[in-house]
C-alpha cells in the first residue's frame, strides 16, 4: 500500500508548544510540509507557530487551539503529556474531529507504570480504546535518542499499525526528518514491544552517563 501524499496533507501536533510537540512541527515545516500547532491556549500555539515559521522560513504554520488542529489536520501527531486521566479526557474531547484520521501515537506510558506492567500495555493501545470512535492509529519515535542522528547512520524507528496505507504514510512521515528510517513493526498489538525500548533507553543513558540521563526528545530546532 502506498503513502498518502505528504505535501498534499496537513499536520496537526496536539500538542505541538512543548519539548517534542514544538521539534516535531519544526521539522516538518522545514521539510515544506503543512503544519498545525495546536494547544488549550490558543496565544501560546500562535507564538510557537510564529518561531517555527520565522526558523523555517515557512508560510504555512499555523497555530489553533488543539479542538481547531485537530479538525483542520489530515494526519495528527498525538502528544500529550501529563496523567493518563488528563490525556484520555483531551482525546475524547477531540473525537469528532478524529475519526477515519491517520493518528501518530508518540507517547509512551511505560514511564507511568512499574515494570510488572511493561509489555502488557501500550500508549497506542490505550488511547486507540479511549477514543471510543474509528481512527487509523500507528506509532513512531518511542523511542528517540537526544540528538539528532547522524544521517550516514540514521536512527530507526518502529512504526506499528493495523491500516496498511497508515503505516506507509506514518513511515514516509518519519523519513522526511534526516536521520531517521522508519520500520514497520507489524500490528497495533506490537506497540506493547515497541514501548519497552524507551524505558531501557533511561536505564541505559544512566549506566553510561556518570547517571545522567539524555534520552529525551531533542531533535533540534
Amino acid at each position: 500500500m502506498a503513502a498518502l501524499d505528504l505535501t498534499r496533507r496537513t499536520i496537526a501536533v496536539i500538542p505541538g508548544t512543548g519539548n517534542v510537540g514544538s521539534r516535531l512541527a519544526f521539522q516538518y515545516a522545514k521539510a515544506g510540509l503543512s503544519v498545525v500547532v495546536g494547544s488549550r491556549d490558543a496565544a501560546k500555539a500562535q507564538q510557537i507557530a510564529a518561531q517555527i515559521s520565522k526558523e523555517t522560513h515557512s508560510s504555512s504554520v499555523k497555530g489553533l487551539t488543539n479542538a481547531e488542529a485537530a479538525a483542520s489536520g489530515d494526519i495528527i501527531i498525538w502528544n500529550p503529556s501529563g496523567p493518563l486521566e488528563s490525556r484520555e479526557k483531551l482525546l475524547k474531547s477531540l473525537a469528532s474531529h478524529l475519526v477515519d484520521k491517520i493518528i501518530v501515537d508518540v507517547t509512551n506510558v511505560h514511564y507511568l507504570f512499574g515494570q510488572s506492567e511493561w509489555g502488557r500495555i501500550s500508549s497506542t493501545l490505550l488511547n486507540r480504546d479511549a477514543l471510543g470512535a474509528p481512527a487509523r492509529w500507528t506509532t513512531a519515535f518511542k523511542a528517540t535518542f537526544a540528538d539528532l542522528p547522524d544521517v550516514n547512520n540514521p536512527h530507526t524507528t518502529f512504526v506499528a499499525g493495523d491500516d496498511p496505507e497508515a503505516v506507509a504514510t506514518t513511515i514516509a512521515l518519519v523519513e522526511t526528518i534526516p536521520g531517521f528510517k522508519g520500520a514497520n513493526a507489524g500490528p497495533l498489538e506490537n506497540s506493547r514491544i515497541v514501548e519497552l525500548l524507551g524505558p531501557q533507553l533511561v536505564v541505559l543513558d544512566k549506566l553510561n552517563a556518570g547517571g545522567k540521563s539524555f534520552a529525551y526528545w531533542k531533535l533540534g530546532v
